[in-house]
């Protein structure tokens, strides 16, 4: 018999054969009780109530504050006594330095987060798993011995009933602020250009500049305010600008902060007063903020703009989706 002719695929065949995989160890735990706890237990009855559960009275306890106004604010309107076409020209906007001429900056907070990169898939390989286990002795297990000739009932209700009744208690601050209104004449009708032989000037608050309010926190556009915080009144209205609703600020008295929503044009004023004299202390205006998350930050000055006047404002965010 003749196997020579075979040896060349044989070799063949060796070299074809899979090589040694790379093994990773996998280890699990067994886990085996230290004790064994039993407990006696009773056959239970469900009795189903045919007659509604009375809970009691429910007290709603109603709080009435007495309301202090801080002070009034004129808000103007136009009275049109006249039609006509209205000539305008150019406005230069001059920002000087009524109160505070410090120029603003955005506040220092942690630094940006990085999102996580994707994750790289690593080139296929050949492996196996060895499995070591080790066991831990710790904790107990359960036992349950029904106790022979003895049960419980458990009474189950669809139906329930209870009593309301109002409690009215008094005391406590509520702060406001009140608004007056004043009327101008003017010629009312459309806008025409006009090619301006002088400039018409808007003087403003120096902290009411654009470089001087703040519309980003931690590279990320602010979403949200909560109004004085410690305690005051706020007032709201509408601006165009958040120049123009800061400049409404600056000519307040004790008005804090002021923050401009370029979503809307909402205007907020804020005038936050002592806790316990209920004097208005040019404290903390506004904590503005915005929530983290892939889709959630903003970019920088699509949200709220703040300005800070007699008093401060705070910054703060949710924590970032870091992937920890």
């Amino acid at each position: 018999m003749r196997a020579f002719p075979f040896l060349p695929l044989l070799a063949g065949f060796a070299l074809g054969r899979p090589q040694a995989a790379n093994c990773e160890t996998t280890t699990e735990e067994v886990i085996i009780p230290t004790s064994t706890a039993t407990y006696s237990t009773t056959q239970v009855t469900t009795i189903h109530a045919t007659t509604a559960r009375d809970l009691g009275t429910f007290t709603d306890v109603v709080r009435v504050k007495s309301t202090k106004t801080l002070q009034t604010l004129t808000a103007t309107y136009t009275d049109c006594t006249a039609n006509g076409t209205i000539t305008t020209g150019p406005t230069s906007t001059i920002y000087t330095a009524a109160g505070d001429a410090n120029t603003l900056s955005s506040p220092a907070g942690p630094a940006p987060y990085t999102k996580r990169s994707p994750l790289e898939i690593a080139a296929r390989q050949d492996v196996c798993t060895v499995t070591s286990t080790f066991t831990t002795t710790f904790g107990q297990t359960y036992t349950f011995i029904a106790i022979p000739d003895e049960t419980s009932t458990f009474t189950e209700y669809t139906d329930f009933t209870q009593a309301s009744v109002t409690s009215t208690s008094y005391g406590g601050t509520a702060y406001a602020i009140a608004t007056a209104s004043a009327t101008t004449e003017a010629i009312c009708g459309p806008a025409a250009n006009r090619t301006a032989t002088a400039t018409s000037t808007v003087t403003r608050d120096s902290r009411c500049a654009p470089s001087a309010m703040v519309s980003a926190y931690n590279g990320f556009g602010l979403e949200y305010s909560s109004d004085t915080p410690a305690g005051g009144a706020t007032f709201k209205t509408n601006a165009t600008d958040a120049s123009s609703c800061c400049q409404l600020c600056a000519e307040a008295d004790s008005c804090a902060a002021a923050s401009w929503d370029i979503r809307n044009g909402a205007c907020k004023l804020e005038f936050p007063v002592d806790p316990e004299s209920g004097a208005m202390n040019c404290g903390e205006g506004l904590l503005a903020y915005y929530d983290a998350g892939p889709n959630s930050p903003m970019k920088p000055g699509t949200g709220l703009f703040v300005a800070e006047l007699c008093g401060n404002a705070e910054y703060s965010n949710a924590k970032p989706d870091d992937g920890t």
